[in-house]
């Protein structure tokens, strides 16, 4: 696991385009796991609260410890594979309440669902939008690491 500069997140545009406050991302960090940098945004301001996936303890502890000290990051803490940082998110909160307290804006229409490729690893919310409105430029798309290509060449 390693942070890198914000702006080499594979989900930039889309935390840009979503958050209430953009500006936020100046302490951003884009966090490497997999060779696919995700990015952690700090609270602030409008967003209390926020959290990321790791898919294992050690790499959410390890997490945990890097955020540690980071403006925006307080109280960051690991709970199993989850990073959490800022207010706690309380149980049962509805799906509206919850995006105001990330610092979230409305999830447009017709805004594409940033998933992770498949083997990342990562969760998948189940909350989908609209499809992309016809015309619309084609989702950003990742190529399977050569070392996977020549495997999957080699056993056919």
């Amino acid at each position: 696991m390693r942070l890198l500069p914000a702006t080499v997140a594979y989900d930039y545009d889309y935390w840009r385009d979503r958050l209430v406050n953009p500006r936020l991302l100046v302490g951003a960090a884009a966090v490497a796991l997999y060779r696919l940098p995700l990015l952690a945004v700090p609270v602030g301001t409008d967003r209390r609260s926020g959290s990321m996936d790791m898919a294992s303890r050690v790499f959410a502890d390890a997490l945990a410890g890097a955020l540690r000290g980071r403006p925006g990051f307080d109280q960051g803490t690991a709970s199993g594979q989850v990073v959490t940082w800022g207010e706690p998110m309380p149980e049962g909160l509805a799906a509206d309440a919850r995006r105001r307290l990330q610092g979230l804006r409305e999830e447009p229409e017709y805004g594409p669902c940033i998933r992770p490729p498949d083997g990342h690893g990562g969760r998948d919310s189940g909350v989908r939008s609209k499809p992309p409105a016809p015309g619309s430029p084609p989702q950003r798309r990742l190529t399977p690491p050569r070392a996977a290509v020549e495997a999957s060449a080699a056993h056919p």
